[in-house]
Parts: C-alpha cells; structure tokens; sequence
C-alpha cells in the first residue's frame, strides 16, 4: 500500500469518483482489494462497510490501522496548516482557530473554467456533509467573481499571503495554475485526502462520515493537531 500512495497523490483527477464507479461496477462481484483499499483513501468507501460487505477481513482493518497510524511526523507535519488570518467575503475576521476538526477545505478560483461546476456540487452536497458532521470551507483565489459564492451555504475566505503561508508545501498545489480549482479533507490540523480536481456532490457525504470516523481514532483523541496529526500516517 505504501509505494501507492505517491502515485494515487497525483492522481487527483476524479480519483473517487473513479472509485465510486470502479465499486458499482462491481455489483455482486467481490471488488479487487487494491479497488477497496483506493476507495477507502479517496473517502468513498468507509472502512465499516467494506468489512461488513466481506470486503476485508478484520485482520485486514487491524493490519491497516497499524500501518496507517504509525508515527509518521514528518509526513503530517508537512501537511500542517499553520496559523493564519483572514476574512470572509463580507469582511468579517476569519482565522485557523475557526475551522472545525473535519472540513472539506476547496480553494477555487472564480474566473477559471468549471468553478462554477466545482461550486455547484460543494452546494448540492453541504447538507449531507453537515448532517455526518463535518464542513465545507470555500477560499477564493481571486479578487474578482465573488458573486458566485453569494448565497453560500458555508464560510467563504479570501486567500491571503498569511494562509499562503500557512498551508506550507502545499503552496504549489493550491497556486497551481493548470488546476485552478482543488479541495482536500482537512482532519483536526493537517490536509490528510488526496487533492480533488473534480467533485461529485452525491459522494461528498460518504466521503465526510469516512473522515469523521478517522478523527475519531486513537491517534486523534489528544485533541491537538500536533499530537493527533503527527500520529498518524497522512492518507492519499
């Protein structure tokens, strides 16, 4: 599983809704484990079902929690977000302190093609994500276009030098500007998923339980990003 993960990082073009498709065409057929093992990474498949579903065996879970929460400090820690302050788009203070412990964290650009669609599906999907108790958090790259994001069910943020700064070596990912627009699951203090390209709304929510349930393991359980994070293995 290890020497996969580098490759599935950048493969951030619907990984998982390839997934997700990947899964259904299954339909009787037991899935391939390297398909399981993906779909639980990408958020689209939790744990729990797989094991129900006779997916993966409880020896399996077991190898893979222990696997995947092994110190990994420095792994994590590049993948910290750091303190930052800005606004929202109605000019109110907004800081790291305010992000909860499990958001789907998209940084979009208004004037890039297929914002729009990007937008629309974080929208469609926020009441099934609120509802498995994790948020949506939206930052503009642009000083222009924020009329998309009028009626917002979630906070929108300017991007600002200070969260530049914050999100660290992701810098490239979130300025790159072949993909303008890309999210990924931020899990109490470190973006812990592979980057999104593309979103489906109808998976959002399955994808938001999956990173809920992972917060609530041991590793996470200090309750402080530096602890928890470090803890475990960064996912993706």
């Amino acid at each position: 599983m290890k020497r996969c993960k580098n490759k599935r990082k950048l493969a951030v073009l619907g990984l998982a809704a390839a997934m997700a498709l990947s899964l259904a065409a299954c339909g009787e057929k037991r899935p391939s484990q390297e398909d399981v093992e993906q779909s639980i990474e990408a958020g689209t498949l939790t744990i729990e079902d797989a094991l129900d579903k006779g997916w993966v065996d409880q020896a399996w879970v077991d190898a893979y929690y222990e696997e995947n929460s092994v110190p990994a400090a420095s792994k994590t820690e590049s993948n910290m977000v750091g303190d930052f302050a800005t606004t929202t788009l109605s000019g109110e203070a907004f800081t790291r302190e305010q992000l909860g412990d499990v958001v789907f964290f998209a940084f979009l650009d208004p004037e890039a093609e297929g914002t729009q669609v990007f937008y629309n599906a974080l929208a469609e999907g926020y009441e099934g994500v609120a509802e498995n108790g994790a948020e949506i958090l939206v930052c503009t790259k642009s000083g222009t276009g924020s009329e998309m994001f009028a009626d917002a069910p979630f906070p929108v943020i300017l991007y600002n030098d200070s969260l530049a700064a914050a999100v660290g070596s992701n810098r490239s990912m979130v300025e790159d500007g072949e993909m303008p627009n890309v999210a990924s699951w931020y899990v109490k203090g470190a973006f812990l998923s592979a980057w999104y390209s593309v979103v489906d709304a109808e998976e959002l929510p399955a994808s938001a339980a999956a990173f809920v349930e992972m917060s609530r393991n041991a590793a996470f359980q200090s309750g402080t990003a530096a602890e928890g994070g470090a803890a475990m293995a960064a996912m993706g």
